[in-house]
């Protein structure tokens, strides 16, 4: 799918400066952004353009002509089979050991749902193959060599809650996020040709939280990892933007993720508890409607994530939590606002509460219950 060029400017949170003022003077007001100061958001910044080049699996070792530094796999769900696997040859014609895929199933709820599975290459990688996927849409992808992109406009904004009598935060958490601009979303992706959202933004009243892994190893450069995922899944999975409202790294710093379309990151408007509408991502297909996604960069399958994500995980459920009126020791009935059907659920979920999915990883899914969702109940007094 071809892509209309556009000059990448200030995102949505831009305007959140020229808020600030008012709602920092109101007592009421249960949420607040604060903008970063004009020194923190002067001058422009660049990244790179992630590049990618793609090829059907069939079994057979494939070359890309592009230096790599990670592979996607893609197919339908109901074609995932056990046993996938991909392995890496290096510049000496060797072979790696194969390591087992760990797809995730996802999408918007206006496309057909997607499995997918990422892995890093290994420094110095010349080629890759699958097994397992015949058929499956491959994609090798450079993360650095690209044309170097312009970013204006904020690169951190701040949000917390100040709750009068419903909620209130233990140790005043705050949600600090890096901007798209900050982390340098290429925002052409989520445009056709001729200027046309690929992905318009649609909203509703926010009912659950879903905590996700990327299971994917990550790098030094952590902005970069936000980016390869951003791009796996607008450009690769042509879903025009990335499925997640918010990102956590390693160190535990919070990235704004799906597009909201308006002056707040992830919501419509400044959120009210229990009139928050948050925008429709595609982090959990078939239950995306009103259902905020939180993903972690790593893959916790046999290891938890650091202490500093984890950290982060919990003030950010906490401050959303508060931001919307989601109770995170209740059990709720999920109702779909397009289809109207009915789901038990926990109000904070794994991915893998809703869909047959590893995800958040099994290690990390063993121990969620007490290292965060109760976590996040005892700071919510």
């Amino acid at each position: 799918m071809r892509r209309r060029t556009f000059l990448t400017g200030a995102t949505t949170v831009a305007g959140l400066s020229a808020l600030a003022p008012a709602l920092l003077s109101s007592a009421t007001a249960s949420a607040r952004t604060i903008g970063q100061t004009s020194a923190q958001a002067s001058g422009a910044r660049t990244a790179p353009r992630v590049l990618s080049e793609r090829a059907t699996a069939t079994g057979a070792l494939v070359r890309p002509e592009l230096r790599f530094d990670l592979v996607s796999v893609s197919q339908a769900p109901e074609a995932v089979a056990e046993g996938a696997a991909v392995r890496f040859e290096s510049e000496e014609g060797t072979l790696g050991a194969w390591q087992d895929l760990h797809f995730h199933t996802g999408g918007p709820e206006h496309l057909p749902p997607s499995a997918s599975a990422v892995v890093r290459a290994p420094r110095g990688a010349v080629g890759y193959e699958v097994r397992g996927a015949d058929g499956a849409d491959l994609a090798a992808v450079n993360l650095h060599d690209g044309e170097e992109l312009r970013f204006g406009g904020e690169e951190r904004v701040s949000m917390s809650a100040e709750d009068e009598g419903v909620t209130t935060l233990s140790g005043g958490s705050v949600l600090r996020l890096r901007t798209r601009a900050g982390w340098g979303a290429d925002e052409s992706l989520r445009f056709d040709e001729d200027g046309n959202d690929l992905w318009p933004a649609e909203f509703h009243e926010v009912q659950a939280l879903t905590v996700h892994h990327t299971a994917m190893a990550t790098s030094g450069d952590h902005a970069a990892d936000v980016r390869a995922v951003y791009h796996l899944h607008a450009e690769e999975q042509a879903w025009g933007d990335i499925g997640y409202h918010l990102l956590v790294d390693p160190e535990g710093v919070v990235y704004e993720g799906r597009h909201s379309g308006g002056g707040v990151p992830v919501f419509r408007r400044l959120p009210l508890p229990g009139r928050a509408e948050s925008v429709t991502a595609g982090h959990a297909f078939g239950f995306n409607h009103a259902n905020i996604g939180v993903c972690l960069l790593g893959d916790f399958t046999d290891e938890l994530p650091t202490r500093a994500a984890q950290d982060s995980l919990v003030d950010v459920l906490r401050v959303l939590c508060a931001l919307t009126g989601v109770d995170p020791a209740e059990r709720i009935v999920y109702v779909n606002p397009a289809t109207g059907a009915q789901t038990p659920q926990e109000a904070v979920a794994r991915h893998r509460d809703w869909l047959d999915t590893e995800c958040p990883g099994n290690a990390f899914a063993e121990v969620f219950d007490t290292a965060i969702r109760q976590r996040v109940v005892d700071g919510l007094l």
